[in-house]
């Protein structure tokens, strides 16, 4: 515990560093307008943005990535089992500046207690709501199985996801809410044949605070899918939840290059859980990870003339 208030008062302290440059001011990147997609659009101001992100941590936005862009981001932790390393990312591909394709590692916690994200495919639309509206975000996620083996058991799981998400914004603060509505199944084969299917409700919250023009103070909780049975043990596996935090800073190094750095803290409130409450946590975990923004449309009007404005 006294490493963690440790890892979370240097955060604390390289965000109060971060916005000692008085003389910059904080705009948000919603406030700017992409280059257009011309031949004559130069490289430099191509990759200048400005390049709106999709995400928080886990948690989506509001937002789309922007039309002709694809992002690539993804993060790794090592976590408290020495040598066990999970990591997620998302790929999106925006399509006019309302929607996008996405593949992306939707937050589960396995029956291992470790938060190992489960990949789902889907695509994310802005709703086009007036600007005297806070802006609304819905994503579908078709779960894709993850496979886990335990001895002579295939463990699958899988969670399909229906989103909502909404945002407030003022100058420098951004507020983020939505609900998950989450279709979570898991699946014993080989040695025994036993299934487990439930529907979860699913809030989640998050912020942003601008600290200079490069930098932000993120934050986010949410509820996520646990999944629960013990290998060797002919019970029926359960699903349950767990409670996800994360707090870190995001720093945009280069207008189309993102680094993350977070601590993440997991409560375990899963059904069969012999603990509950603040003292049923299952782990803290250091993340680092990295968001890149390729802006192909652009690039490729540019080069051959074509997905011009």
């Amino acid at each position: 515990m006294f490493r963690t208030t440790t890892c979370l008062l240097a955060l604390l302290l390289a965000a109060r560093a971060a916005a000692a440059d008085d003389g910059a001011s904080i705009t948000a990147d919603e406030d700017a307008k992409p280059v257009r997609r011309t031949r004559d659009a130069s490289v430099g101001r191509i990759f200048k943005g400005p390049f709106p992100s999709s995400r928080l941590y886990t948690m989506p936005t509001a937002d789309v990535v922007g039309a002709y862009v694809m992002s690539v981001s993804a993060e790794s932790s090592l976590l408290q089992d020495t040598g066990v390393l999970t990591s997620a990312g998302v790929l999106a591909i925006g399509f006019g500046d309302i929607a996008q394709l996405e593949y992306r590692h939707t937050s589960a916690i396995s029956i291992t207690g470790i938060n190992a994200p489960v990949p789902t495919a889907g695509v994310q639309v802005k709703l086009p709501l007036p600007d005297s509206l806070p802006p609304l975000g819905i994503a579908f996620r078709l779960g894709v199985p993850r496979t886990e083996t335990f001895g002579d058991t295939d463990v699958v799981e899988t969670v399909t996801d229906v989103y909502a998400v909404t945002r407030l914004r003022a100058r420098g603060f951004a507020l983020h809410a939505g609900l998950r509505l989450s279709q979570a199944k898991i699946e014993l084969t080989r040695a025994m044949e036993l299934a487990r299917e439930r529907r979860l409700a699913l809030p989640t919250g998050g912020f942003e605070v601008a600290m200079n023009p490069t930098a932000k103070l993120v934050g986010e909780v949410s509820l996520a899918p646990r999944f629960a049975w013990m290998p060797g043990s002919i019970k029926e596996p359960e699903i349950g939840y767990g409670m996800l935090g994360r707090l870190g800073m995001r720093w945009r190094i280069l207008p189309s290059i993102v680094l993350d750095g977070s601590i993440g803290y997991q409560l375990d409130v899963a059904t069969n859980a012999p603990v509950q409450g603040p003292g049923a946590i299952v782990q803290w975990d250091i993340r680092l990870g990295a968001e890149v923004f390729v802006p192909w449309g652009a690039l490729a009007c540019r080069a051959a003339g074509v997905f011009c404005d």
